[in-house]
């Protein structure tokens, strides 16, 4: 016979089902307290880091390597996952535990507000010049490399690729590491660099069967101009050189050749001649290729005359070489005039202006920074020899390289019947408020020449060797004073524009305009070189030339339609008193949404007054001044530029925000109130349980006293 047995109430009962039993398990876990403590202490911990990074690195870092990291998205699981079992577990709910349940529902609240964030909001920015419209958002966070390939005929692009680019917030280049965050290092940590993740040799943006191969082969998010200089036939000539000059009254001298990006002078390629402006004096590089030429430059006029001299280098009739001046407006030179012991006649001499904006893709800006003037001045001598035709000579001031006889336009060489040259002081009272212009010649064999002119006369005319210092400008008496020195000299060079990091101040790493080393393929044929992001949103394209065809790439953001035209009416900067800091800007902006029925309604959008359609909302951010992209001075205009947001799990956020406030005050500041009576309900049944339990054991051992009796 079987005898059932009923277990004990004190005898824990144990479910057969291991899968039952592992599955209680986990249930328990996710709802104990341990889980609890452990993931808000986590949590505290990162969000104590990500405060420090964010300082450190700046938003975008911390977006990337922490709040946006799979690491912390699965803290937050963990702590959701704990809320959810630790309210479960205590279901059915009492009264007392209303506050319990209000609270636990709005954190779960808040993390499912977080999580549609992290998943569906997207930001960016919306710059505006007056009269401009636009539908288009710049979605700074997410780079984008755009490739235009170009008609060569007419230069219009054929289409455009957009290339999505996702860098690290940090340096990195092909064969180096990329940093791993916050989440990574730990892991790395543990499992002792088995997780290194090297970077291959370039990042590949283009798919495989792509038109060509477009790859990253470095990233800098704050980068600076650099160029490197490498001796190549056929190049420029160039020299890196420092000029110091010590202004009246100041204690140390300056540089005043030294640039930001570069402290090479590179010569002209039409002109074979460069210059720089260095306050009340000049400075000029010239390259000559032949020993005449170097001798004009050691002899030159002595005391030209306030129009000038034209220098005609020629040779007599034995063969000599012979030089005559003609000083222009000097009544004692008149034409037609025969050269000495020569069959050749000076039948005009004109001096001449040539236009800076006639010369090919010339301006004065560039004029002056190859020549130091303002105009191209230039001599016309027409010469001829015996009866022959007159043949039209050209002498320029101080380009000795330029050809003096021009070639016909139906390709035709004519060859001169002498070399003019045109000299005339450099600082001419009359014409410029210069004190001072010292100029270096180089050569072919690499020798380098100077001279100096100054309202004393003209000095040095002499050989200039790489690393000697020579006073070129004042003396022991004179209240200023400059010191040439050049260190290195290159005869044919190539100039070529990198792009190499920059350390920013911790605070500022987040401000940076980055830059990539790209590497662009089409069939056979490969070219490497840098973009780099424009300061502001709008994309600057660089053309290269690959093979035999033209392409267009820029570093640019991503960009989103957003279905609705905002057009700007008026921008306002205000200023505060005496200084260039703005205090406040004001937009009037016209709002067009087909969808909602809206055309051009007027809109303010000033600083604390931010405009709100569909979700998206517009804050006025900033202005940035506008710089006329041929000479990059400022024109004096202003664009608007927006911050825009959209968040669709905000209102969540808020919503569980309250909840978790009510929650706290139902729980803590209620607790003895309307929703409970401190638990007295509670005992007093368990006391009358009690008594039950004890009267029905009494009465049962009476009963058993009963039938035990003889």
């Amino acid at each position: 016979m079987t005898t059932l047995t009923t277990p004990r109430r004190d005898e824990k009962y144990v479910d057969p089902d291991p899968v039952v039993r592992a599955f209680t398990a986990v249930y328990h876990f996710l709802a104990s307290l341990k889980l609890a403590v452990f993931s808000l202490a986590t949590l505290a911990a990162v969000l104590a880091y990500a405060t420090f990074f964010e300082s450190w690195y700046g938003t975008a870092a911390v977006q990337e390597w922490i709040y946006k990291s799979p690491g912390f998205a699965i803290l937050l699981a963990f702590l959701g996952m704990n809320i959810l079992c630790a309210a479960l577990i205590r279901y059915p709910w009492k009264r007392r535990q209303t506050g319990f349940v209000i609270t636990h529902a709005g954190l779960l609240t808040v993390l499912a507000g977080s999580f549609i964030t992290l998943t569906l909001a997207d930001e960016g920015q919306v710059a505006l010049l007056e009269g401009e419209k636009t539908s288009t958002l710049a979605r700074i966070d997410y780079p984008t490399i755009r490739v235009r390939p170009l008609n060569p005929e007419t230069g219009e692009p054929e289409s455009e690729y957009s290339l999505p680019f996702r860098p690290t917030t940090f340096n990195w280049f092909a064969g180096r590491p990329r940093p791993r965050g916050f989440f990574k290092n730990i892991a790395n940590t543990l499992t002792f660099g088995l997780f290194d993740n090297f970077d291959p040799k370039v990042d590949v943006l283009t798919p495989p069967k792509a038109p060509f191969k477009f790859a990253v082969k470095a990233h800098y998010p704050a980068s600076e101009p650099r160029f490197v200089h490498t001796e190549v036939e056929g190049g420029a000539a160039m020299i890196k050189a420092s000029l110091m000059i010590k202004p009246p009254g100041a204690i140390t001298a300056m540089d005043a050749l030294e640039d930001p990006a570069d402290s090479w002078v590179v010569a002209d390629r039409r002109f074979y001649r460069a210059s720089k402006n260095v306050g009340m004096a000049m400075f000029a590089f010239q390259y000559v290729d032949s020993d005449e030429k170097v001798n004009e430059f050691l002899s030159p006029v002595e005391n030209p005359g306030p129009q000038g001299t034209a220098r005609i280098s020629y040779r007599d009739s034995s063969g000599k070489p012979r030089v005559f001046d003609w000083r222009l407006g000097d009544p004692a030179f008149e034409a037609p005039k025969r050269l000495p012991d020569s069959d050749l006649t000076i039948t005009s001499v004109v001096p001449e202006t040539f236009p800076s904006d006639s010369l090919p893709g010339g301006s004065r800006e560039n004029l002056m920074e190859v020549t130091g003037e303002r105009d191209l001045d230039l001599v016309i001598v027409k010469i001829r020899r015996g009866d022959g035709p007159e043949i039209v000579h050209y002498g320029w001031l101080m380009l000795p390289m330029v050809p003096n006889v021009i070639p016909g336009r139906d390709g035709s060489n004519v060859e001169p019947l002498a070399r003019v040259t045109f000299h005339r002081s450099p600082i001419e009272p009359t014409r410029t408020r210069r004190l001072g212009f010292v100029e270096v010649i180089g050569t072919p064999k690499g020798k380098l020449y100077y001279r100096v002119f100054t309202r004393s006369g003209i000095k040095g005319l002499s050989e200039l060797k790489l690393g000697e210092s020579v006073q070129v400008l004042g003396g022991d008496k004179s209240p200023m004073s400059g010191v040439l020195r050049v260190d290195k000299y290159l005869p044919e060079g190539k100039e070529e524009l990198i792009y190499a990091p920059l350390d920013l101040p911790k605070g500022q790493k987040g401000n940076g305009i980055p830059a990539a080393l790209v590497e662009m393929t089409v069939g056979h044929d490969k070219k490497e070189f840098w973009l780099r992001r424009n300061g502001d949103i709008d994309p600057v394209y660089k053309t290269v030339l690959i093979g035999d065809k033209p392409y267009q790439a820029a570093y640019d953001f991503d960009r989103r339609d957003l279905d609705f035209d905002l057009k700007l009416v008026n921008f306002e900067v205000g200023f505060d008193p005496g200084t260039r800091q703005a205090s406040s800007f004001v937009s009037d902006v016209l709002l067009t949404d087909k969808r909602q029925k809206i055309d051009e309604k007027p809109i303010t959008i000033s600083m604390n007054r931010p405009m709100v359609n569909r979700g998206w909302t517009f804050y006025q951010s900033n202005y940035q001044e506008v710089r006329d992209p041929k000479t990059d001075q400022k024109t004096g205009e202003f664009k608007s530029v927006f911050q825009v947001g959209y968040d669709p799990g905000r209102v969540l956020k808020y919503l569980g925000c309250v909840m978790v406030a009510c929650g706290a005050f139902v729980q803590f500041y209620m607790r003895a109130g309307i929703f409970t009576d401190g638990g007295k309900r509670e005992r007093e049944k368990l006391e009358a349980k009690l008594k039950r339990l004890e009267l029905k054991s009494n009465a049962g051992g009476a009963r058993s006293r009963g039938r035990a009796r003889p």
